[in-house]
């Protein structure tokens, strides 16, 4: 049967005695129906549903809309401008739960990579987010990472172990050091027990960090014409709250230093009174270090994955490019750091290893800092938290959202606000202030309006 032309698209009769629909876009594009139809009727209705799609704006290239998910999202992040570890961290994840079929809770696999785009759907995504919420909760309930100190030496500094070591008149150990026979022999009188374990969190982050990832590349396929809307709108998923940090005492800092290697004891202080990521402060050489001024110029950081240097490259922001300045005692205890520790020359590292000069890599720092957060009794701390503390000084020193935001590089201030700490002591102090004001009300000026 010859073909029936209409206003939009044409139709026609097989010689199977079924129906075939296709049109044209505007720009002369032919799109075929992906099946025959058994009767007109189908077919026209097929046709008027594209029409409809076209004049709402929602239409989208069938043929694009077959790619998968994984062709997709490769060819994103392969094109994306990312910094060198936000790529690595982009590529572990999606090859962990978008590239890997995930169990899903009520049985079979979830494999997000394998999906068409045009299959992308919010119930398919949250199938899938489910099943990766699931996995990863699975994952972290297992045990996490071991004390890695002597057994003896952890039940001894236990509450079971404090008590017998009492009981039976038994001095502590020290933080570091052989172990005296007698706290042995207390620790195998108690049954040698073993280290124990620790659940390594709930998975919500791994969760919530590839979800994020998945929304951005289902962002952009919205902009490209392969999605008619974003298939990522599960509520409240993607949203981690930052846990509050531990705050970091002066008194602390002094005793974490005291506890690190002597050519990164001076790292401790500055990490704090700087504010400086530890990428940071670990990129400084002697041209970036003015003594008379009491500055630091920030304009690079170190490239780091995992555990491997890779050269340096520019802070996590524009608004990381930066000069801080040092309270005097720093500036003081970094002279005789340089004098002591660093080489001569004005690329040489600021903190390097000993013996080569050169870079010290997160590992490195993460291993010494570790020691030291065990001697003084503190094995929550990260590094990381000894920025957060000197934000919330700077903070309690007066500094305004404005400044903090320059000081700790942040590009919004929502950023800085991370940053910061209230105490008991500074809320007790702001009670005192307020109270002044029972005695004698502050006068408000009313401006008329």
């Amino acid at each position: 049967m010859p073909t029936q032309n209409r206003s939009f698209g044409s139709i026609r009769r097989l010689p199977s005695k079924r129906w075939q629909a296709r049109y044209s876009t505007p720009d002369g594009t032919r799109y075929t129906a992906p099946h025959t139809f058994d009767t007109k009727r189908d077919a026209n209705d097929w046709l008027a549903d594209a029409r409809t799609k076209m004049l709402r704006g929602s239409w989208v290239d069938p043929t694009a809309s077959a790619t998968t998910f994984g062709t997709y999202a490769d060819d994103w992040l392969s094109t994306r401008t990312l910094a060198p570890r936000t790529r690595d961290l982009y590529r572990y994840q999606l090859d962990r739960w978008a590239d890997t079929p995930v169990p899903a809770p009520g049985g079979g696999t979830v494999h997000l990579y394998a999906l068409e785009m045009g299959h992308l759907t919010l119930p398919a995504i949250r199938r899938w987010y489910g099943a990766v919420l699931a996995a990863a909760a699975a994952s972290a309930s297992t045990a996490g990472p071991r004390d890695r100190r002597n057994p003896a030496r952890v039940w001894a500094d236990s509450d079971p172990g404090r008590a017998a070591l009492a009981a039976e008149q038994i001095t502590p150990p020290r933080p570091t050091g052989r172990l005296s026979p007698a706290v042995l022999d207390a620790w195998t009188a108690a049954g040698s027990p073993p280290i124990p374990t620790r659940p390594r969190g709930t998975g919500h982050r791994q969760a919530t960090q590839i979800y994020g990832i998945v929304r951005a590349i289902c962002a952009t396929a919205v902009d490209d014409g392969l999605l008619n809307a974003n298939p990522c709108r599960i509520p409240r998923a993607g949203i981690t709250r930052a846990a509050e940090r531990p705050i970091v005492t002066t008194a602390d800092v002094h005793e974490l230093a005291a506890n690190m290697p002597e050519h990164l004891c001076a790292a401790v202080h500055l990490a704090v009174w700087s504010g400086l990521r530890a990428s940071e402060l670990f990129a400084l050489d002697r041209s970036r270090v003015d003594l008379d001024a009491g500055s630091l110029r920030v304009d690079r950081s170190q490239i780091v994955i995992r555990g491997k240097f890779h050269g340096y490259g520019p802070p996590k922001s524009d608004a990381g490019n930066r000069v801080v300045h040092i309270p005097p005692h720093v500036v003081a205890m970094l002279r005789d750091h340089i004098r002591d520790h660093t080489r001569p020359g004005r690329s040489a590292l600021i903190f390097a290893r000993p013996d080569t000069g050169g870079p010290i890599v997160d590992p490195v720092r993460t291993r010494a800092f570790a020691k030291a957060r065990a001697a003084i009794g503190r094995p929550e701390l990260r590094w990381h938290d000894l920025r957060h503390s000197g934000a919330t000084l700077a903070a309690h020193a007066g500094a305004t959202p404005r400044e903090l935001q320059h000081r700790f590089g942040h590009s919004t201030a929502a950023a800085a606000s991370i940053y910061q700490h209230a105490t008991a002591q500074r809320d007790r102090e702001l009670a005192h202030r307020m109270a002044g004001y029972a005695a004698e009300p502050p006068q408000l000026r009313v401006v008329a309006g």
